[in-house]
C-alpha cells in the first residue's frame, strides 16, 4: 500500500474523534505511516519503542545504521495537542527526552496534528518548528505525502536530505514569522495612531454608503479600537523584547538555578512554569548563590518554591470541589469563588517578600504561571 493509501486511511481512522488513547494512535495512525516511509517496526534497528532516556521512555526512536536516534516520536491521544497548555507541556516533555541526545529532528503528534521540530536550533522550542501538517484537513493527501517522505522518509534521513531540508524550510519560516510580525507591528502602529490617510480612506467610503462624513474624533478612536485587536492567526507569540536571550535563560533547554532578579521578571509565564516545575522535580532546597550582589535571586528561588509548595495544596482541593460542582451543573460559580479564597488565603501563608515587589505582584504572577484551574 502506498504512502497516499496509508494517509487516506488515516483520515478515515481519525474522522470519527474517538482515537481516546495514545495506543490506538500510534497502531492506527503512526505507525502504518512510518512503515511506508521504509521504518520497519518489527526490526529493532529501525525503530524501537519506550526508547529510554535520562529523562523518561520516548514513545518512538527512529534509528539509523549504528543504531543511533535520528527522530524522537512522541505520541499523544488524538486532539491532545488542540489544547495550548497541554500542547506546551507535551513538547517540553519531547525535548527533555532529547537532553544530552544527539537526535536531530523530534515529532509530536497526536494523529491529526504532526508537528516537526529541529532539536538544535535558535532560540525556545516552539520557535523551531519547521513543519505542521494536519492529517484531517480537507486538502489532498498529495502534499502531506510529499513533505513526509522529504522529512521523514529513512532513506532522506540516512542520507541527510531530511536534515538539510529542515534546517532550510526553519530558516524560510523564520523569517516569515518576522515578515509578519513586522507587518502587523506597522499596522497596529497605523492603527493607534488614527492615521490619516486610513481615516480618509474610510471616511470617503461611510460617505458613498450613508450621505455623511464621520467625525475625524470618531474615526480616530475607532482605528485605535482596532489596534487593539491586531493578532497573527496561526504564528507563535512574538518572544518579547527582553535584555536577555533564550539560550542565556535556558542553556541547552534546561533551567538555571542562578537566576538574577531581572532575569527572572523577564520570564514569560510558561517559562516561570517551567523553572518552578523543574526546580521542584530536582529537589532544589538550597538553591546555588547568585553571583548578584543584592543576593535578591536566592530570595525570589525561596518564594517561588514556597508558592509552589503552597499551590499544589490548594490544587489537590481544588480538584476535589470542580468534581462536586460538576455534579450540582453550578462549575463556574464554585470555581470563581473558591479561587478568590485560594488566592487570599495564597497572599497570607507565602512567607517570603522579595525586596522591591509586593506580595501582590508576585501572587498575580504566580496565578499566571501555575496553570489556575
Amino acid at each position: 500500500m502506498g504512502l497516499e493509501d496509508v494517509l487516506a486511511k488515516a483520515r478515515t481512522e481519525l474522522s470519527p474523534g474517538n482515537l481516546g488513547l495514545e495506543t490506538n494512535v500510534q497502531v492506527k495512525v503512526v505507525r502504518p505511516i512510518l512503515r511506508s516511509l521504509g521504518w520497519d517496526d518489527a526490526d529493532s534497528s529501525h525503530l524501537r519503542a519506550e526508547f529510554k532516556t535520562d529523562y523518561g521512555r520516548v514513545d518512538e526512536a527512529l534509528l539509523d545504521e549504528f543504531g543511533n536516534p535520528l527522530v524522537f516520536v512522541e505520541a499523544k491521544k488524538q486532539g491532545h495537542l488542540k489544547d495550548a497548555s497541554r500542547h506546551h507541556k507535551a513538547l517540553r516533555q519531547l525535548f527533555g527526552y532529547a537532553r544530552y541526545r544527539e537526535v536531530p529532528i523530534l515529532l509530536l503528534t497526536d494523529g491529526e496534528t504532526w508537528d516537526f521540530y529541529l532539536r538544535r536550533a535558535a532560540g525556545p522550542p516552539a520557535e523551531r518548528r519547521f513543519l505542521r501538517l494536519t492529517l484531517t484537513e480537507s486538502r489532498g493527501v498529495e502534499q502531506a505525502a510529499s513533505d513526509l517522505r522529504t522529512y521523514l522518509s529513512r532513506d532522506a534521513m540516512l542520507q541527510g536530505d531530511s536534515l538539510r531540508a529542515a534546517r532550510a524550510r526553519l530558516k524560510r519560516e523564520t523569517a516569515r514569522g518576522k515578515r509578519r510580525r513586522d507587518m502587523a507591528a506597522a499596522w497596529q502602529a497605523l492603527l493607534e495612531a488614527g492615521d490619516k490617510s486610513l481615516r480618509s480612506l474610510i471616511a470617503d467610503r461611510v460617505e458613498r454608503n450613508i450621505g455623511k462624513r464621520p467625525p475625524a474624533a470618531e474615526l480616530t478612536d475607532f482605528l485605535r479600537e482596532q489596534g487593539a485587536l491586531v493578532v497573527l492567526d496561526g504564528d507563535p507569540t512574538p518572544t518579547s523584547l527582553r535584555p536577555y536571550t533564550y539560550d542565556e535563560l535556558f542553556p541547552d533547554d534546561l533551567p538555571r538555578t542562578d537566576y538574577a532578579q531581572d532575569e527572572l521578571e523577564h520570564l514569560s509565564p510558561e517559562e516561570m512554569s517551567d523553572v518552578v516545575e523543574w526546580w521542584t522535580e530536582s529537589g532544589l532546597d538550597e538553591p546555588a548563590e547568585s553571583d548578584s550582589a543584592s543576593g535578591d535571586s536566592s530570595q525570589i528561588v525561596e518564594f517561588v518554591l514556597a508558592a509552589q509548595r503552597t499551590h499544589d495544596g490548594w490544587a489537590t482541593a481544588a480538584n476535589e470541589i470542580r468534581e462536586a460542582a460538576e455534579e450540582h451543573d453550578d462549575e463556574q460559580v464554585y470555581l470563581e469563588a473558591m479561587r478568590m479564597a485560594d488566592l487570599r488565603q495564597l497572599a497570607r501563608r507565602l512567607p517570603v517578600q522579595p525586596s522591591g515587589r509586593s506580595k501582590q505582584d508576585l501572587v498575580e504572577a504566580l496565578v499566571e504561571c501555575l496553570d489556575w484551574f
